[in-house]
């Protein structure tokens, strides 16, 4: 495969969309590559799809439906945060569309996991409580965009860039199944299918409980490439340049 026609499919986490990778794709496109940012159901531009009805497995047919659609097939998808929960999902429906998994500071859940089980009880008490006091009872809240700036300032220096981003997270509810929803993985080909871990750790105290157990996790598994950049947990906000050369270094590794 020609590195010049990589295809990939590039999924935003939670609270977030399409748009959380405004500043990675124009460099991607540029160097001949195909770019897709999906914004999964319920969120962004799709936030009036919005229901109790949706959960992880709807965000996980949003990508498989693209990938089929679309017909894409050599795809590097990449996974964000929560949405390393659904590309796991979709590494397990459709592995022989994808050349490679990569997963940006994000979740790797073993079979039976939830986000919840991932990210700790501390994170699911937050939730759990944001949906019971939020009038609906199904969607959970990062709080008001001043308390989503103050948490995350210090892993986003660039006050209009954290601005901009706390207003979009603040204007979105994510639905609580997609945290409580367990993943399944249950397809043997898609062990066939390489992956890579990127951990970012500056600023990221907040996250290290999280992702530092991940990381040496698969240190020892033979299908695991394991890269750590100088960027934080909002690294394609941050330091959209060391994303994208991250990205297209597994692009020629990949089509190598």
């Amino acid at each position: 495969m020609n590195d010049r026609l990589t295809t990939f499919v590039l999924v935003a986490g939670a609270w977030a969309g399409g748009w959380a990778w405004r500043r990675v794709t124009p460099t991607l496109r540029a160097a001949g590559h195909e770019v897709h940012t999906p914004t999964l159901t319920g969120l962004g531009e799709r936030a009036h799809l919005a229901s109790p009805q949706v959960n992880l497995d709807t965000h996980i047919q949003d990508i498989v439906s693209l990938l089929e659609v679309e017909d894409l097939r050599h795809v590097i998808l990449v996974g964000w945060s929560y949405s390393g929960m659904v590309v796991t999902g979709v590494l397990d429906r459709v592995p022989e569309r994808l050349t490679h998994v990569v997963y940006l500071d994000a979740e790797v859940p073993r079979d039976g996991e939830s986000e919840f089980d991932v990210a700790g009880p501390e994170f699911k008490d937050a939730m759990e409580q944001s949906a019971q006091s939020s009038g609906d009872g199904w969607s959970a809240s990062l709080g008001d965009a001043e308390e989503i700036a103050a948490f995350f300032g210090p892993m986003l220096p660039d006050a209009d860039a954290l601005r901009s981003f706390a207003a979009k997270l603040a204007a979105n509810r994510q639905p609580i199944e997609t945290f409580r929803q367990a993943v399944r993985i249950r397809n043997p080909a898609s062990d066939a299918v390489p992956r890579t871990f990127v951990r970012c750790p500056l600023a990221g105290e907040a996250w290290a409980s999280i992702f530092d157990p991940i990381m040496e996790r698969l240190r020892d598994d033979p299908r695991w490439h394991i890269l750590e950049l100088s960027s934080s947990h909002l690294a394609p906000l941050r330091d959209p340049e060391l994303v994208v050369d991250t990205l297209l270094d597994i692009s020629r590794r990949t089509s190598a």
